[in-house]
C-alpha cells in the first residue's frame, strides 16, 4: 500500500450482479417469464460506492477493504477488475481460494422490468465471513487517513464487522457515512447507530426498518429522522425514489426534489442509492456543505436511474450543477 493518505475508505461486500433487464414483469411464486436481456457486471453496495467515488475523485483516492473467493467460473474477478479499472486501491481486498473458504463470492440475481423497477436476490457467499480481523489488517490505512478521510460502509456484511470498522474510524477521527443498504428486519443495528455517525443515508424502506416509521412524505420522513438524530447521528438523508430525498440535521429540514431531466426511455433503479452515497462522500471531501452535497447526490442518483445497469457518474457530469 502506498504511503498516501486515503480520501475515502470503503468497507464491505463485493458481488457479481447477474441481471435480467427489460423483463415483462417482476414475478410472483410459480410464475414464469421468457423475456429480457442478460447483463453480468460488478456489484455489491460497498464495492459500487468505492468505484463510483473513484470516478468522481480520481485514482488512488479511494481504498476498498473487503473479501472474496477465487471461484472456478471467474465470477470473483468481475467486481475486483472493475474496482481496479476505476482507480480504486484493492490492496486490502482479500482473495481466498474457494477450496479454503468453501464459499462462492457474493452474487446478486436482479430482474429489472421495463419501468426500471427491480428485485434483488443477494447470495452473500464469502461476504458473510468478512470479519473484524479482516478490517484490523487495514489498520495502517485508517492511520494514514486520520483527521481528513471518510469511512463509507453499507450493511452487506456482519454487523460486528461494521461496528468494528466504525470504531476504527472514530479512533482515527474519520467521518463516517453509513448507507444501511443490506439491513433486514432481523438485524439489530442499534449499537451501530450510536457510534457518532456523521451521516446516514437510508431509503424509505431502510428508514422504516431502523425507526419503525412508514416514510411516505416529508412529515413522516421528519419523524423518522428525529429518531435517528436522537441517537447522535449528525445528518440524515432519506432518499425516496421519484419523490427525491429529505435532509435533516439540528439546523436543517428540507425536501430535495428530483431534478427535471430530459425524458429517456432507459430506466433502471439498480445502484441509484449507491451513486447518491458516493457523491455525498466525494462532494463532502471537496468542501461542500451537507446541503450542497445532498442536492448533488440526488441529482447523480437521478442520472443513474436513466442508465442501464451501473454506469458510474463522472465528475464532469456534475460540474456547474447548483453552483
Amino acid at each position: 500500500m502506498k504511503e498516501t493518505a486515503a480520501r475515502i475508505i470503503v468497507v464491505g461486500g463485493l458481488n457479481t450482479d447477474i441481471v435480467a433487464t427489460g423483463v415483462d414483469a417482476l414475478l410472483g411464486p410459480g410464475e414464469l417469464s421468457r423475456s429480457g436481456e442478460l447483463f453480468i457486471g460488478p456489484g455489491g453496495k460497498s464495492s459500487n460506492i468505492a468505484r463510483m467515488s473513484a470516478c468522481l475523485l480520481g485514482p488512488e483516492c479511494v481504498f476498498m477493504v473487503g473479501k472474496t473467493s477465487r471461484d472456478p467460473y471467474g465470477l470473483w474477478e468481475v467486481p475486483v477488475k472493475a474496482l481496479r479499472d476505476a482507480g480504486v486501491n484493492t490492496d486490502q481486498v482479500a482473495v481466498e481460494d474457494i477450496e479454503k473458504s468453501g464459499k462462492f463470492p457474493g452474487i446478486a440475481l436482479i430482474p429489472v422490468n421495463r419501468k426500471g423497477e427491480n428485485q434483488i436476490y443477494c447470495i452473500p457467499g464469502i461476504n458473510d465471513d468478512f470479519s473484524p480481523a479482516d478490517v484490523g489488517r487495514a489498520e495502517p490505512l485508517f492511520k494514514a487517513s486520520a483527521d481528513e478521510g471518510i469511512l463509507a460502509l453499507t450493511l452487506e456484511m456482519p454487523l460486528d464487522t461494521a461496528a468494528h470498522a466504525i470504531r476504527k474510524a472514530r479512533e482515527h477521527r474519520l467521518r463516517v457515512v453509513l448507507d444501511p443498504g443490506g439491513i433486514n428486519k432481523t438485524q439489530e443495528a442499534e449499537a451501530l447507530l450510536r457510534q457518532g455517525i456523521y451521516c446516514i443515508k437510508p431509503n424509505e424502506h431502510e428508514a422504516k426498518i431502523l425507526t419503525g416509521i412508514d416514510v411516505v412524505d416529508f412529515p413522516t420522513a421528519k419523524k423518522s429522522a428525529q429518531g435517528l438524530l436522537a441517537r447522535g447521528i449528525q445528518n440524515v438523508l432519506i432518499t425516496h425514489g421519484s419523490k427525491g430525498a429529505y435532509l435533516f440535521n439540528r439546523e436543517t429540514a428540507i425536501h430535495i426534489p428530483v431534478p427535471p431531466l430530459p425524458s429517456k426511455q432507459e430506466t433502471d433503479e439498480t445502484g441509484c442509492g449507491d451513486q447518491a452515497t458516493a457523491v455525498l462522500c466525494a462532494e463532502t471531501l471537496r468542501g461542500k456543505t451537507i446541503d450542497e452535497a445532498a442536492r448533488l447526490a440526488v441529482h447523480a442518483g437521478t442520472l443513474q436511474f436513466h442508465r442501464r445497469g451501473i454506469q458510474p457518474i463522472h465528475a464532469e457530469e456534475l460540474e456547474g450543477i447548483y453552483a
